[in-house]
């Protein structure tokens, strides 16, 4: 075999390899925007890492500094969510009106474990007089 031969079948396997590493990780890392009664909606086989989000509603954030646990509720349009979360509290949690969460819907508990949270501060969004 000549070595431009060599070559050539060596670049053909490297860029395979390449293509296949992007595909993969592209496929795993996304997730898809679900509405409250879509992430409701999904049978127990549809589960899958979804994004969620919508209103915090008043007076439902629980925070358990012992064990790092977050509880509380959002709503949207279509219904109302109860969101559990293990980890640090989020640094914008007082001041957050809206949250995203990123996990998976529990049927048998009727929650949505997040593995992440994005907080949404109105502040930020608000137009500078």
């Amino acid at each position: 075999m000549s070595s431009t031969t060599k070559f050539l079948v060596g670049g053909v396997v490297v860029a395979l390899v390449i293509g296949l590493l992007i595909a993969t990780s592209f496929s795993g890392s996304t997730s898809d925007y679900l509405t409250i009664s879509e992430v409701k909606a999904l049978d127990a086989e549809q589960v899958r890492d979804s994004r969620v989000s919508g209103a915090i509603v008043a007076n439902s954030v629980e925070w358990n500094t012992r064990e790092l646990h977050l509880t509380f509720q959002i709503e949207d349009e279509t219904g109302t969510l109860p969101i559990s979360y293990h980890g640090p509290q989020p640094d914008m949690l007082v001041d957050a009106v809206e949250a995203v969460a990123i996990g998976k819907y529990n049927h048998e508990a009727g929650v949505f474990e997040a593995n992440d949270l994005l907080m949404k501060c109105p502040s930020k969004y608000e137009e500078k007089e």
